[in-house]
């Protein structure tokens, strides 16, 4: 999946720079701060098993014994002299320790006092002199016929000739506290205080770092969120209202944005922060045995990709079982309904063994679904058992031939089990970034879209209608699918006048009036208001011109005066009243718990089908447009109300031009001209007798709604809550 569209986006909507940095910082020092208590723990468990004495020379392995005999021939016999002679004070015995570790062949005793003198030269070296004194203090003082505990030195002469060696020499160096007596026979107290000292602040420090990159990860998840999705809302209105009803806008500005910002979160959290940590504790592991962590390394990829190998084939076999099991229960449900059929024809064995059929059907097909759920994870826990059992055994090992230390292995089983949460991480950060990158894809799509109702920079003001309406030629393709929905539709409504939209398809309805607020432009032709072409005036004096009441757009959730006045604080309560009062709504506002300051809508207090309507009428009258778009109300609406409708529309009219979108045959009755959409285009136009007499489609158009229509007494209020069974009605 190309990146290009993730990357765009996140350089177009991503503004909080700082925090970004912030959460860079935090990801690496989460990271590392991890590593060096990996450290701490390796200085605090050699601590615990050494108890801070450095090893004598009996202690060693033979191969470790070989290794220093070479390494006392390779040194100058100047370091050799002053060391021995720091040990034994230059007796007769000392010539003998300073000449060749072979020749003769030397005592147990010897070696001894070679080897504490290869260790001074050592912490010399490594660490200072004061470190070396300490190890060997001055012949005839009390702290020479002691074993001193040195906390760190120990650590230091066993691994005084790798990089582990050295760098602990080099912080030794500069932290005393590291290996200087404390006078007692505590094992290194100081030491052992400077490690809680320090694991305890960089913990602190750590928790800081992880909850500062949570929650700045979760800042800026929530910044570029909140920019995508007002950026789609304000798209889609600029692209139109025919699209704003499809799905696609509804699921770029929840399920895409959400999935956008999941992918930016898991970038911030685990895209700097999980590498260095799985390269850092690798590198880690190898450093503290090479041959033992490629070994251990080697057998767990091979554990990953058999695993792996079987995990992918169990959920490939999930899948299909959980397909079949579907079939096998939609199956048995059937059975289940044909109960008349059965009884009717005596298929009872029939439908019994069709039925056992389906039950063992279906029995195979969910074992199959989850026989991998049972048997993986018992599978993946005995290989991680395995794995640690070889674990254990090479490295006892090792232990035991001298070859590795009890803290370094203790250290490399905590860092080979850290490894998994960072992995897990990974492949969860690279999973949501491919989902990030298919749904910044389709935003960043939509968004690119050329708005179709843009307003010119030279648009005209639009006075009010005085002569006609006129449609030339208009052709409308429905935008992001290309659904012809109008095809060469010409018409002229004459100002003043009561026209009526009728047809089969309410999307075509829909699409022909949205067409006049320009919610939404032709793909081709124009259309024309006191001759001027809409194209070319502004929104502003279009929309007080022309304003529309329809169906999926009543009510939303707030005050009654909002709901009418919208907000605009140039309508007046007074007004507010006065529209309310003309469309008969101010009767039932009155009796509502608040008033004209309750609040209404699907989470607030319900009106009826009839109560809606008028409330919508009602904001449409307060702006006295010069044409007035209404889809009639398609619910069980009671004879009362359908009265107080018909009332209001007869002094609504007065000046104005009327265009419905009818679903009442009284209303066809009663316009001056009827046009019917069929197929995306305009086939007849007359009047209701005119049309009724000559067109049979329209005839059998108006016995499906008149039988739609016929609903028993007493149900007005039943149903009536459901705009989508309102809207499929009107259909």
């Amino acid at each position: 999946m190309d990146s290009s569209a993730f990357n765009q986006l996140k350089a177009d909507f991503l503004r909080a720079r700082t925090e970004r940095g912030i959460a860079i910082f935090c990801s690496v020092g989460v990271a590392l701060s991890y590593l060096f208590l990996l450290v701490l723990l390796y200085l605090f468990v050699d601590l615990l098993v050494t108890r801070g004495y450095v090893t004598s020379y009996a202690q060693l392995t033979h191969a470790r014994q070989r290794e220093f005999a070479e390494e006392w021939d390779r040194r100058p016999e100047a370091d050799r002299a002053e060391a021995v002679k720091r040990v034994t004070g230059w007796d007769a015995q000392a010539k003998v320790l300073v000449g060749s570790a072979t020749a003769p062949t030397p005592t147990a005793a010897e070696w001894e006092l070679r080897w504490r003198a290869g260790a001074y030269l050592a912490l010399k070296e490594r660490v200072g002199p004061a470190a070396a004194d300490a190890y060997l203090p001055e012949r005839g003082t009390a702290a020479a016929d002691e074993e001193p505990r040195l906390g760190a030195l120990g650590l230091i002469v066993r691994e005084r000739n790798t990089w582990a060696g050295r760098v602990l020499g080099a912080l030794a160096s500069w932290n005393p506290w590291m290996w200087r007596p404390s006078g007692t026979q505590d094992a290194n107290p100081k030491y052992l205080a400077g490690l809680f000292v320090l694991a305890f602040t960089v913990s602190v420090l750590r928790g800081l770092m992880v909850n500062a990159l949570a929650y700045v990860a979760a800042a800026v998840t929530l910044d570029i969120v909140t920019r995508l999705r007002r950026a789609v809302f304000l798209h889609t209105y600029r692209l139109g209202s025919l699209l704003a009803r499809t799905e696609e806008p509804q699921h770029l500005f929840t399920r895409h944005a959400d999935t956008v910002g999941s992918a930016v979160n898991a970038s911030l959290l685990s895209q700097a922060r999980a590498p260095i940590l799985v390269a850092g504790l690798l590198v880690f592991i190898l450093l503290t045995n090479l041959w033992l962590a490629v070994s251990f390394l080697l057998m767990a990829a091979l554990i990953w990709l058999v695993g792996g190998q079987y995990a992918a084939h169990v959920r490939k076999e999930g899948r299909l079982g959980a397909r079949q099991a579907e079939t096998s229960t939609a199956l048995m449900v059937e059975s289940l309904g044909l109960l008349r059929m059965v009884k009717c024809y005596r298929m009872d064995r029939f439908n019994q063994n069709r039925v056992e059929r389906q039950l063992a059907e279906s029995g195979r097909a969910t074992w199959r679904r989850l026989r991998g759920t049972a048997l993986i994870r018992p599978l993946l826990v005995a290989a991680a058992l395995v794995g640690a059992v070889a674990l254990l055994y090479l490295g006892g090992r090792s232990v035991l031939s001298g070859e590795f230390s009890m803290a370094g292995l203790v250290v490399m089983a905590v860092a080979l089990a850290s490894l998994m949460p960072p992995i897990a991480d990974w492949f969860d950060y690279r999973l949501k970034l491919r989902r990030g990158r298919e749904a910044a894809a389709a935003i960043g799509e939509f968004l690119t879209r050329k708005g179709e109702s843009a307003e010119a920079p030279d648009a005209e003001h639009l006075p009010a209608l005085t002569t006609k309406v006129e449609f030339r030629g208009v052709r409308l393709d429905e935008p992001g699918g290309g659904r012809r929905l109008l095809e060469n539709v010409s018409f002229t409504v004459p100002a003043g006048s009561r026209v009526a939209i009728v047809g089969t398809d309410p999307d075509e309805k829909r699409a022909l009036v949205d067409l006049l607020p320009r919610y939404v432009d032709p793909t081709a032709g124009e259309i024309r208001i006191e001759d001027k072409n809409i194209r070319w005036v502004t929104h502003e004096s279009l929309r007080a011109q022309v304003v529309a009441v329809m169906q999926n757009s009543w009510i939303f959730t707030d005050t009654v005066v909002n709901n009418i006045g919208c907000g605009d604080q140039q309508f007046t309560m007074p007004q507010i009243i006065e529209a309310a009062k003309l469309a008969h709504a101010h009767s039932f506002i009155e009796v509502l718990p608040h008033g004209y300051e309750t609040v209404v809508g699907d989470h607030g207090h319900v009106l009826k089908v009839g109560e809606r309507f008028r409330l919508s009428l009602a904001r449409a009258l307060l702006r006295d447009p010069s044409v007035l778009i209404i889809e009639e109300p398609a619910g069980s609406v009671d004879e009362d109300t359908l009265a107080l409708l018909d009332d209001t529309l007869e002094r609504a009219a007065a000046g104005r031009t009327l265009i419905f979108l009818a679903n009442r045959l009284s209303t066809l009755q009663n316009v001056d001209r009827v046009f019917l959409l069929k197929e995306a285009r305009l086939v007849a136009s007359g009047t209701h007798a005119e049309l009724w007499e000559t067109n049979e489609h329209y005839r059998r158009l108006q016995m499906v709604a008149d039988s739609a229509s016929e609903v028993p007494a007493g149900v007005e209020d039943e149903g009536a809550e459901d705009e989508g069974a309102e809207d499929e009605g009107a259909e």
